[in-house]
């Protein structure tokens, strides 16, 4: 298995340090290779660097609060005029933040992911924080900094999850 894999965490404390521009579009890239329905590929990022739009975000979610020392959040939105059927857009997102986050690790970064939708409240407000027009559906935020903390690895793997069908 790739160390990034097993080593990725979420990371909720970041130092001030600004990430090069190169690192971020090696991020995208690698969100952007991610599969999608029917090759769709509806994900779009605003990426912000901006200290009161990260402050900002910070208040708009309860579960947000890192933004405020994170030096960077890349925010993934779905385009829904180019989705057949819109529960697509929350799979291929999340196949594309999988990439990003595995990405991030081997970059030397922290990340944590931060849903906003299903949930209306929380798209409504990013809608209106950040003048995000129609077709675009706000789907989740991720925090991208130089890690702060150090947590221990947790192995995940449950045999009591898996069944085999022969």
């Amino acid at each position: 298995m790739l160390k990034e894999i097993e080593t990725r965490q979420s990371i909720r404390r970041y130092v001030s340090r600004e990430i090069p521009e190169a690192v971020l579009k090696t991020l995208l890239r690698a969100a952007m290779n991610a599969p999608s329905a029917r090759n769709e590929q509806c994900w779009r990022f605003w990426v912000i660097r901006s200290r009161d739009r990260l402050d900002q975000i910070s208040e708009l979610s309860p579960y947000m609060k890192m933004m405020k020392s994170a030096p960077c959040c890349i925010l993934v939105l779905a385009d829904a005029s180019a989705v057949l059927a819109s529960e697509y857009m929350y799979y291929d997102c999340s196949a594309a933040i999988e990439n990003l986050l595995i990405e991030a690790v081997h970059q030397g970064l922290g990340t944590c992911w931060c849903a906003i939708g299903p949930s209306l409240e929380r798209i409504q407000n990013f809608k209106e924080a950040f003048s995000i027009p129609a077709p675009l559906v706000p789907i989740s935020a991720v925090a991208v900094g130089y890690a702060d903390e150090e947590k221990p690895l947790v192995d995940r793997y449950d045999e009591t999850k898996i069944r085999f069908l022969d």
